[in-house]
């Protein structure tokens, strides 16, 4: 039972550390022009598809099939079409329409990443329980990914109006699923293969049609040249690194 309570413990810091340094980082960069700003958004973008490409997909594919990796993704991608219809109304009654467009980015991006840290908290259980070194190999893996994922929440929920307090809280949120993930993980040792490929696929296929659809068109309507585009080619060759490197 000691195991079970340091792999979840672990597993919690992970999720928590990760997302609220990229949290962090994104609050220290918001504060520029449009040019910048343009520049950043597309960074992050970039760094969502790279994730989604390199990491999210492939693994799911590995585990579960093409099957599943489908499902998952038209799962993900019809859970964002139920929240944009509710989204946007509730925003627009508070932000003005630019800001809430951003703020509906950044709350979409937040349960895209809560989902995609169950099954990497449920990584982290299951190492723990083959050796430690095992788990705490992933866990550093892991708390290095989620990095870019808390720069991507955080950059458009700060540019649509959140206080920078508010920001780090939601992203320090978005981690905690990894600590719950931890812990099941421990308990069972192994779950289904099918469960994880579509928690996988599920936060890939969110993610996917985010930034294709909302955190790039935003991007490149912050500034009109080639700032985004840069920004985009910039982070898929970061975030590449992160995940095939680490």
């Amino acid at each position: 039972m000691n195991d079970v309570v340091i792999a979840t413990i672990i597993g919690a810091i992970v999720g928590i550390s990760g997302t609220g340094i990229g949290g962090i980082i994104a609050l220290i960069l918001t504060n520029h022009n449009k040019r910048f700003l343009s520049i950043l958004l597309g960074t992050t973008s970039g760094l969502m598809l790279a994730v989604v490409t390199f990491d999210l997909l492939p693994e799911s594919y590995e585990i579960g099939g093409l099957g599943t990796e489908i499902l998952g993704i038209i799962l993900g991608i019809s859970l964002v079409f139920l929240l944009e219809g509710i989204l946007p109304d509730s925003s627009k009654s508070i932000y003005s329409t630019g800001k809430g467009n951003f703020l509906k980015i950044g709350i979409l991006i937040g349960i895209g990443i809560a989902i995609h840290n169950f099954p990497e908290g449920l990584a982290i259980g299951s190492g723990f329980m083959v050796t430690t070194s095992m788990g705490i190999k992933t866990s550093l893996v892991i708390a290095l990914h989620d990095l870019p994922e808390g720069i991507a929440m955080g950059t458009p929920l700060r540019m649509g109006g959140y206080k920078k307090a508010k920001v780090l809280l939601l992203t320090l949120l978005s981690g905690v699923p990894t600590g719950i993930g931890a812990c099941i993980g421990a308990l069972l040792g192994s779950i289904s293969d099918f469960f994880i490929a579509l928690c996988l696929s599920f936060a890939g296929g969110t993610m996917l049609y985010i930034t294709c659809g909302e955190l790039i068109p935003n991007a490149k309507s912050l500034h009109r040249g080639r700032a985004s585009t840069i920004g985009v080619v910039l982070g898929f060759i970061l975030g590449m690194i992160i995940t095939v490197k680490l």
